[in-house]
């Protein structure tokens, strides 16, 4: 177990200095780091302070309806927590490469497993703590003592998703491979963020019968009423101290199933070299070019391949992808103004190109055999431009065209927006890439990229903004 802490401490610096940009920095994490982490701590705190017990159900009673709050609050957290853990086992199990070596040490199996597990419950605990505890310690401020439950509830919880997914890691790896199981994970989270991003305009388009029928099954004395077994790890969150103690019980118990369970499939079949899915014959998606088209063409296909293989294109497309389709359900809904409609594309769009172009320039790792080939250098910055710039136009695009069928000036005006704020992330995440892969130049934080790029949208906005009201 300290073997594994020493890795997880080690994780943790090389993931801080890769998303820095700095050497890397595997035996502890830098001191200023510790000082930021500690500073937005202490800002959590803040803000819980000032926010929370503004809310009109800070001060919980004993309705049905509380307990449906607190039961919807307990699900998002679950999933949230099970995708944390998803992505975290991919890491320790199949990322690393060195359970084959560990199984040849003195160790039995069952304990590298319950090490590893005791990893990913620690790696996802610290988070969990991190984004909550600062709730906990104002709740102690303001007279709800009863919240220091949350801290074995949370560590049950937390132990529970961990062996859940760990499971779950197992089985999918067999079927589809690691590396589309962590996407899978990062799929689940996201689609829950979003779907709190939208709950506003989603729960007025659910038909009233389904409403009703919903609120039938939850009242009490219902199936799924309050006595349901169901609601058992919300009384646990609540701190009940009968629920609380059968919930941590069953959490060790999950716990010793899955390292019993795991050590008599998984390692089998480790041993057996059967852990990772067969390949099926047939063509490799992207294997067979056409060469009877361009150059031009070939690489532009070849670099939306590139995109496409990217780990974490989902989560981060998704999450720029979710402020284009705000503003359509404002189109559809009518809740927001024309002009701010455009403004929030125009962001959105400028966002996605930059992310799409750091895809490409970071997922290019044979600068030497593009360099060698027969194609221009400017055949290929122009494809490594163009596979960035057309998808993020094409997914705003419906929103220009509506604007401009009410507003033709606002519509060119969109448009015109759109392609500058683009091109200017694309130009920025470029020349920031392009100097880091050369190594020219001292490698430039991610962050201040960000800033960069959001800088230069917010130009272009004014811009939008001045030239609509003057024409």
């Amino acid at each position: 177990m300290r073997h594994e802490l020493r890795l997880f401490v080690a994780d943790s610096a090389a993931a801080i200095s890769r998303a820095l940009q700095r050497a890397p920095n595997r035996r502890a994490l830098p001191a200023s780091i510790l000082g930021w982490m500690a500073a937005l701590y202490l800002v959590l705190h803040l803000v819980a302070l000032g926010a929370l017990p503004t809310l009109p159900y800070w001060r919980p009673t004993d309705s049905i309806g509380q307990l449906h709050l607190d039961g919807a609050a307990a699900a998002v957290l679950f999933i949230l927590m099970l995708s944390a853990a998803m992505v975290r086992c991919v890491h320790v199990l199949y990322s690393r490469n060195d359970l084959d070596l560990l199984l040849c040490s003195p160790v039995p199996g069952a304990t590298l497993l319950r090490a590893r597990l005791g990893g990913v419950v620690l790696g996802t605990l610290l988070l969990v703590l991190f984004l909550l505890s600062p709730i906990i310690h104002i709740g102690l401020l303001t007279g709800r003592p009863q919240l220091l439950a949350l801290y074995p509830a949370l560590i049950a919880m937390v132990t529970i998703t961990a062996s859940c997914g760990m499971m779950l890691t197992i089985q999918l790896a067999r079927f589809i491979g690691p590396h589309r199981t962590s996407i899978a994970a990062q799929v689940m989270g996201t689609t829950v963020i979003l779907g709190l991003y939208f709950m506003s305009q989603l729960l007025p388009a659910i038909p009233p019968g389904i409403k009703t029928s919903l609120r039938s099954l939850l009242d009490d004395g219902a199936i799924l009423g309050p006595a349901s077994p169901l609601w058992l790890p919300v009384h646990a969150l609540q701190g009940r101290p009968v629920a609380l103690l059968v919930f941590c019980l069953a959490a060790l118990v999950l716990a010793r199933f899955a390292a019993v369970l795991l050590q008599h499939s998984f390692l089998r079949a480790l041993q057996q070299g059967r852990h990772l899915p067969r390949r099926t014959s047939g063509r490799a998606f992207g294997i067979s070019l056409r060469f009877g088209h361009s150059i031009g063409r070939l690489m532009l296909y070849k670099e939306w391949l590139l995109i496409l293989r990217q780990p974490m294109l989902l989560g981060q497309f998704a999450a720029r992808s979710a402020w284009l389709v705000l503003p359509l359900v404002a189109a559809g809904t009518g809740s927001l103004r024309p002009l701010l409609i455009a403004a929030i594309t125009v962001y959105a769009t400028g966002g996605l190109a930059g992310s799409l172009t750091r895809l490409i320039e970071s997922g290019e790792q044979a600068w030497d055999l593009l360099a060698s080939s027969p194609a221009a250098p400017a055949t290929i910055s122009a494809a490594k431009r163009w596979a960035a710039l057309i998808p993020a136009l094409l997914l705003s695009l419906p929103v220009p065209l509506w604007l401009g069928a009410a507003d033709p000036k606002l519509g060119i005006l969109t448009v015109i927006a759109l392609a500058g704020a683009s091109a200017s992330a694309n130009d920025l995440s470029r020349t920031y890439a392009t100097s880091s892969n050369k190594q020219d130049r001292a490698s430039v934080p991610q962050m201040l990229i960000l800033v960069w790029e959001m800088l230069s949208s917010g130009a272009w906005l004014v811009m939008l903004a001045i030239a609509h009201t003057v024409l």
